[in-house]
Formats: C-alpha cells, structure tokens, sequence
C-alpha cells in the first residue's frame, strides 16, 4: 500500500516551552527575599547554580551542595550533605530549600538539620514536587503531599506559616502537555521504526497532529497559570511551604501538654481502663515505629542488627570530626560491620580498600578487624589520575574541577589531591586514631591500581572508590576473582560516576556466582566459587 505521508527529511526540533513553575517559584522566593532584613544570614541549601543569589544580595547568601550533579555550580561555601552541613547549632536566620527533597534518601533527617542550623525565630522557604518526571538520575527518590510535608516539619520541630500550590491546576496540565509532546515521535522517520508497516499512512497524521496540537496546549495553559487563571483543585505539581523555628525550646506543637491532657480528661471519664488500652496503643505504636526503623536499616545494611564495638563507634565519629572521610556514619557502619563479620564467619582471606584519600573509611575498617587479619590500602596519595575516554561528561567535568585547582575538601578544607604528602598524613592518621598500621598489620600502598594491584590470595572483604572506569575495571579485574564465596565487595561510586557504573555493569554482565544488590552502595556478593 502506498504511503499518503511525505517523507520528513529534515531533523526534529524540540520546540520551546514555558516554564510556569520557575516563574511561580521566583515570585515566591523574591517575597520571601523581601521578608529578610539586611545583613540576615541565608543558606541555600542545595543551590545547585545558584539562581536566587541576587535576591539575597542584600543578606550573607551562603550556598550549600553537595556537588555530584551537573546541576551544581561554584562558588559553593558548603561541599556536604544537607543531612550534614559543617556549621554551629542557630548558625542561620534564614533557609532556603528548592526542589532538593525528593533527591534526599533520608528526607526526616534533612528537614531536622535544617531546622539545627537555624536560629530560634529563623524562617525556612521549601518547595518540593508532587507530580514530576524522573529527573537527575540516579538521584531522585521520592514525591511529597501537602500531608507527608506538614508531618516532617511538624516532627521537626517547626511551626508551619503557610503551605500553598506552587502553581495551580493549569500548571500542572501543562506540565502534561509538555511531556506529551516531548515523548511522542516528532517525524515519519522516528514513527517509520516503530514497525507499523501499512498502518503508518493512518497513524503518522494522528499522531503528528496531536504533538503539534501538545505544544500549543502546553504553552496556553502555562500563559493562563502565570497570568493567574488557577484553581487550587485537582493535584499541583509542587508545594510550597513557609516554615518557623520556634523562639523557644519549646516542645513542637505543644504535643506533650496535649497528650496530657486527653489523658487526664480520659481517665477522669473513663476510668483506669481507658488508660491501660491508651498506654498498650502506645507500646504497639512505639513496637511498629521501632520495627519501620529496622527494616529501613537492614535494606541498606545488610548486618544492621550486628552491634559494633564502642572503640569502633568511637573511632567513626573521630574520624567523621577530623573531616577524614566523605562518607556519612551510616555507610562507614557497613563497612565497619562487613569486616567484623568476616572475622566473626571465620571467612579467610585479605581486607582490602582501593581509594583511600584521607583515610577515615580504611581507619574504621581496621578498627573493626581482627588485627592479625592482613589489610592493604590502595591510593596514588596524591592528585587522582586523569580519567579515560571510557568515562563520561559527568567525569570529565568534575576531574576539570579539580586540576583547576578549585575544588574544596570536606567542609571547605583543602582538597586532598592538594596536599604536599598525603601518605604521610594518612599514616599519621592511623597512628593518632590508635590503629598503628604495623602493629595492626595494614599496608598502605602507593601507585597507580595498574602498577601495584596484584592480588595473589584469598580475599574477604573489598571496599572500591576509585572513581573512574579504567580504576574500577582494574579493581574488579584484580581483585573479584579472588573473592571468598560470602564475600562482599563495596563499590562506593556505582551511583555517582558514569565510569565507575558502566565498568561494573561491563564486568558483571553474565558473569556467574556473584549477586548484585542496590543498597545506599552497590554490592556485589560471591554466592558460588569459580
């Protein structure tokens, strides 16, 4: 059958579209800008670039990220965590927060350490979506209600000023209108591999038509939201929230004297059995909280119920002080748990870190082990090789940053590339945590993976952060068939760098006897011999 559709031979050009939540959200930020007086101390917490720096030109703006997207820019007064930042209690009189939420794991834990960096009476400005695309992969876990986001501000201990849409109902549809049209094939050619043989004659046109008529649907209705047509029904695409720190310490809410006095009330109508039911609903309560928690920690650790030593706990917060490690106390607990359980299974073989930097995560894993267990620790001790072609923009970039030689350390500290002998001060290092690396039979050493890797014996456990493909392949290439079955290996970029990813799906790739598992880290576990 003939085709009635004229080929299209020349490229598809995205069309351009408005953006109504960025200009709602701007009218939201300059009335909050207005609402700080002069010389207020302003944190944007996961500022990204920055694009609200000039409304806070009048205040102390000081920017907060923790850098691993492309989204983020210098400069940056902060490089950490925003369940993490490096100041005092009450260090701020204002925080602003956009669009950052839902690529937290722990957004409990950010709003409470957003609500510690305050000052009593300070003011927080939040948005975060409810209805969005995937975006900023791998980093994207979660979207919020008005409902979800009123509880964790409340636990926080917050007073909420007001909560409102960020945009409207015609916002939102023309959000959808917008994926629409950027999803739907935009030519014959694109809908000709499909596979639609005779049907395409029919479909194209439909098809076609309907992502034209898309694009222009999407640009009306974001016209109507911005010029203020919207109704405050169906379901926004963002919320905004304007929250307090008490002046006071206060308990949130005034929750105890309410709980109080219902049951006062309670007992005094009811009688002494009203009041046993009240106090076994809450123990079943306090059962189901507790029981969450664990199942939270075991599916990102997989030994969370094995306690760890007090000189091991010790020894992590030491070295989380002394800015020694860029990983949060969570993650140096699996480590530390993964080591002591090889000793505790009688698992044989090496210990092992590729990628030490400061050293913190290296010193808490030989706090943990058995010290007649051998470990090695791997690093140049010095500036990080130059990625390959095998890596991706992601790399590159972030490798450009650091041989300009702008890049900051953990919390604002010099960068450890930097330093003039980090092998020294990674010995020393050991030797002030009480891990002498003699005594404690661990060898550090220095020289490219390539030149110095060469692995001759069984190992137990591995930790790898080396970063780039060429390092992780060399790792793995190295390193995993020497693993004991029960063994475990940490990849500690898998999820931030394009090169480290693709190098372990490349290795893994039907490769048996290991099992991958997608915890805060990436696993990968030897469950059979060779």
């Amino acid at each position: 059958m003939r085709t009635r559709v004229r080929p299209d031979q020349s490229k598809s050009v995205q069309p351009r579209y408005i953006n109504s939540s960025r200009v709602r959200l701007r009218q939201e930020m300059a009335r909050f800008a207005k609402g700080t007086k002069r010389g207020m101390r302003v944190l944007d917490a996961g500022a990204g670039r920055s694009p609200y720096r000039k409304l806070f030109k009048h205040a102390q703006y000081e920017a907060a990220d923790f850098a691993q997207l492309d989204s983020a820019n210098p400069p940056l007064d902060y490089l950490c965590d925003i369940t993490d930042i490096p100041v005092p209690d009450g260090h701020f009189d204002r925080v602003i927060c956009n669009q950052v939420l839902e690529h937290v794991p722990e957004p409990e834990k950010a709003i409470a350490e957003l609500h510690r960096v305050l000052k009593p009476g300070g003011r927080i400005f939040l948005s975060a979506p409810l209805f969005f695309a995937e975006h900023q992969k791998p980093y994207d876990f979660f979207r919020y209600t008005q409902f979800a986001l009123r509880k964790m501000f409340e636990d926080a201990g917050f007073e909420i000023a007001r909560m409102n849409w960020l945009e409207g109902y015609f916002g939102t549809v023309a959000y959808n209108y917008q994926m629409m049209a950027k999803n739907l094939p935009a030519s014959v050619d694109e809908l000709r591999g499909r596979g639609l043989r005779w049907k395409l004659a029919y479909i194209a046109p439909i098809v076609l038509l309907n992502r034209k008529l898309a694009v222009r649907l999407s640009r009306l209705y974001s016209r109507l939201e911005i010029s203020g047509g919207r109704f405050e029904r169906g379901m926004p695409k963002n919320y905004v929230v304007v929250a307090r720190k008490p002046a006071t310490d206060a308990p949130p809410a005034s929750k105890q004297p309410v709980e109080e006095n219902a049951t006062k009330t309670t007992a005094q109508t009811s009688g002494q059995t009203t009041g046993q039911t009240r106090a076994e609903l809450e123990a079943e309560v306090a059962r189901l909280r507790a029981e969450t928690i664990r199942t939270r920690q075991s599916v990102c650790d997989p030994l969370a119920d094995l306690p760890l030593p007090s000189e091991v706990h010790t020894v992590l917060d030491d070295v989380r002080a002394e800015h020694l490690t860029y990983l949060k106390p969570e993650n140096l607990q699996v480590l530390a748990r993964q080591v002591l359980d090889a000793d505790l299974q009688d698992r044989p073989g090496l210990i092992i870190e590729t990628g030490a930097a400061l050293g913190g995560s290296a010193i808490v894993m030989a706090a943990a082990k058995d010290p007649k267990r051998p470990m090695k620790v791997y690093d140049v001790f010095g500036m990080i090789p130059e990625p390959s072609e095998r890596d991706g923009e992601d790399v590159h970039n972030r490798y450009r940053k650091i041989v300009s030689g702008t890049s900051k350390g953990i919390g604002g500290e010099t960068y450890y590339g930097y330093r003039d002998n980090l092998y020294d001060e990674v010995s020393d290092s050991f030797v002030r945590h009480g891990i002498d690396p003699a005594q404690h039979n661990v060898e550090l050493v220095q020289g490219l993976f390539q030149d110095t890797l060469k692995i001759d014996e069984p190992v137990a456990f591995a930790h790898l952060d080396g970063d780039w493909y060429e390092s992780t392949m060399i790792c793995l290439e190295r390193i995993a068939p020497h693993l004991v079955v029960g063994g475990r290996i940490v990849l500690d970029d898998y999820f931030h760098y394009s090169g480290c990813r693709d190098a372990v799906d490349e290795y893994f790739e039907d490769r048996p006897g290991f099992r991958l598992e997608r915890r805060t880290k990436l696993h990968a576990v030897r469950v059979a011999g060779s």
